[in-house]
């Protein structure tokens, strides 16, 4: 059972953090900031730093960060279709999409980045990866609607509880909001206990319910 929870309206707007550096747009990566001070040791300019000051949260990018994503997405699945199985297939058409979705400028893709480095397979120089978003900009050719939607948003189970989730759905309405977007949906397995707890602190509610049989 998936319920479909819909962003409810709220009246104020937030406005995006007023950078102390420049600011540009790149495909599927959104705002990026250079947060003034800091060092720029990052595979992208962090917008902002949480955890007080500990993490920085900044825009995807494929090359440094493609490897810890694509390796998040067997307990993603698994813990929201128990069924699932997890294959070489499956993790090699999700890396395609992702690469995808990057250079897309209706996706925008979000890490919290420790700044350890590391080395990913292909020798890129990357911290170590906190949380991921994935948000993206859909179009109804039927009622002409355009709505936002969390596709896909994981905190590894060590950072669990210390409010990074709403760090990264906070950012995702700063982007939709940057692009004009009114309103944002996303689905969650009825069972995801906790996921369902975060989304709803966000301000989510439920909306309409997808059904399902096994036939």
């Amino acid at each position: 059972m998936i319920s479909l929870l819909r962003r409810k309206r709220r009246k104020t707007r937030l406005p995006i953090a007023a950078p102390d550096g420049p600011v540009w747009s790149t495909p599927g990566a959104g705002l990026r900031v250079e947060s003034a001070g800091r060092p720029s040791s990052f595979p992208t300019p962090i917008i902002r730093w949480v955890a007080e000051g500990r993490i920085g949260l900044r825009a995807f990018e494929f090359d440094a960060d493609a490897d810890a994503i694509c390796g998040f997405q067997e307990e993603t699945y698994a813990l929201n279709f128990p069924d699932f199985s997890y294959s070489t297939k499956f993790a090699d058409a999700f890396r395609y999409d992702l690469r995808r979705a990057w250079l897309d400028p209706n996706h925008g893709i979000f890490v919290l980045d420790d700044g350890r480095e590391n080395l990913s397979k292909n020798r890129q120089k990357t911290g170590n990866i906190a949380g991921f978003l994935w948000v993206v900009i859909c179009h109804n050719n039927w009622s002409g609607e355009r709505y936002g939607y969390v596709n896909n948003v994981y905190i590894p189970p060590v950072r669990r509880g210390s409010g990074l989730s709403k760090e990264l759905m906070k950012q995702g309405e700063e982007w939709f909001r940057s692009r004009s977007i009114k309103r944002v949906r996303l689905t969650v397995t009825e069972t995801n206990e906790a996921a369902i707890a975060v989304y709803r602190s966000c301000g989510y509610a439920v909306d309409r319910w997808e059904m399902e049989k096994t036939l």
